[in-house]
């Protein structure tokens, strides 16, 4: 065994998927493979071997993956202006405060809005005490007035009743005309009808009356208790509190200052979490679906890319770029990742199964095509650099899928490339 096949040999039990043997130059005793050719003086004619690095052409599952450059923005950032305006009295968070929802950030004075709630309270009582009043004595008094009327139609009913009896009997004796008993029975009728109407008006005051007075008073009420919440909202407004849990990521009010509800207060931020925000192609959009697991390369925060999960895919481009929305969640428990940083997703695309795979390094193109030297074995155990075109697939960002051109378990060349020409003799490292 020669000794470039040894080097190759151990590389290749020391390794895994790719396999990188360093090939130096050898002294020109050292290829010559037969005393007679050294002997014939071809030694000063033949050529040094090149000192290169190779990586070993394997078959394997290959991810395609495409960068696509994306923004870093909070998960969640609340603009807060104050509800109320006024002159504020105190600040209660600075930039860069970690702070919890319902937390106090600022404080206006409040000695208008109190002295509001406490006028709105006592017109709310007065409204309350109003209410009973015309709930207990004109309600009563509807009723007493009906009650009476119905009384006395009652009243003449009986007296009626009673004379038509009498004279039905004196009439029923020939005592008294015929006439006389018709002019009694219609008296009778009559006050039977005006005794009926007598009651279903006490029927209907009694029902009505005091529900009519009730509604407008109990408006009233409704009305005042409705001030007096406004009230309360206008007093409780004047602490501006933050609505989430987060990091104050900007302040623009000063102790002092006179504010309204169109001053920008404060910014807050929930940095648990983060979103990188990219623009899709309709190529690109088809392949990518919610929850899908995508590495976020951060370049200010090193080469190591962070894992995060796709939040949300827009269903319909941007009517200006024409692209689709895609939001990828990272998780950010220690605050590292900062918003408005630059990112780049690696969106996998693609997976194919046993593709024949080279590293990105070992190729170079000349004049519109693909080349790789391979590291090609001679019949007499040396090895010479052969030039190859290839046919390219995808490419991952460090290896190419090979389409045509090399076959698993070739050597390519990938460093050194620069100084090598087709057919170049490769040797060993020491």
């Amino acid at each position: 065994m020669t000794q470039l096949e040894s080097a190759i040999s151990r590389a290749r039990r020391t390794g895994s998927a790719r396999i990188k043997t360093a090939f130096l130059a050898l002294a020109v005793a050292a290829v010559c493979l037969s005393p007679v050719s050294c002997s014939r003086g071809q030694s000063t004619a033949a050529k040094p071997p090149r000192a290169v690095v190779v990586a070993e052409v394997t078959s394997r599952d290959f991810r395609v993956s495409e960068d696509q450059s994306a923004r870093i923005f909070p998960s969640i950032e609340v603009n807060l202006t104050p509800k109320v305006s006024g002159r504020v009295s105190a600040i209660r968070a600075e930039v860069g405060s970690r702070v919890a929802k319902g937390e106090s950030l600022a404080e206006l004075e409040r000695g208008d809005y109190d002295a509001q709630y406490r006028q709105a309270k006592a017109a709310l009582e007065g409204a309350k005490a109003s209410l009973a009043r015309t709930s207990d004595s004109g309600q009563e008094q509807q009723v007493n007035g009906a009650r009476s009327a119905a009384d006395q139609a009652q009243v003449a009913y009986d007296d009626a009743k009673s004379l038509y009896e009498k004279t039905r009997r004196l009439f029923d004796s020939g005592a008294v005309a015929k006439q006389q008993l018709d002019d009694i029975d219609a008296r009778y009728k009559d006050a039977s009808i005006q005794l009926e109407a007598a009651k279903r008006e006490l029927s209907l005051v009694a029902d009505k009356a005091g529900s009519q007075a009730n509604d407008i008073v109990t408006g009233q009420v409704d009305a005042a208790s409705a001030q007096l919440d406004f009230a309360k909202s206008q007093l409780d407004a004047t602490v501006i509190r933050s609505p989430i849990a987060g990091l104050v990521s900007y302040r623009g009010i000063e102790a002092g200052e006179i504010v309204g509800n169109t001053t920008l207060a404060f910014v807050v931020i929930d940095d648990s979490s983060v979103l990188a925000e990219a623009g899709l192609s309709e190529r690109q959009i088809g392949r990518v679906a919610r929850d899908m697991a995508v590495q976020v390369l951060i370049p200010a925060l090193g080469p190591t890319p962070f894992e995060g999960k796709v939040d949300s895919v827009s269903p319909a481009p941007d009517p200006r770029g024409q692209l689709y929305s895609v939001r990828v969640r990272i998780q950010n428990p220690k605050g590292s990742i900062k918003g408005g940083m630059i990112a780049k997703l690696k969106l996998p695309l693609e997976a194919r199964p046993g593709a024949v795979v080279a590293p990105e390094k070992a190729l170079f193109s000349e004049s519109g095509s693909d080349y790789a030297f391979v590291a090609a074995k001679k019949p007499n155990g040396s090895y010479k650099a052969e030039k190859r075109e290839l046919r390219l697939g995808e490419s991952d960002g460090e290896s190419v899928e090979i389409l045509e051109g090399l076959s698993p378990g070739e050597l390519v060349v990938v460093s050194g490339k620069e100084l090598i020409a087709d057919g170049d003799p490769l040797g060993p490292s020491k």
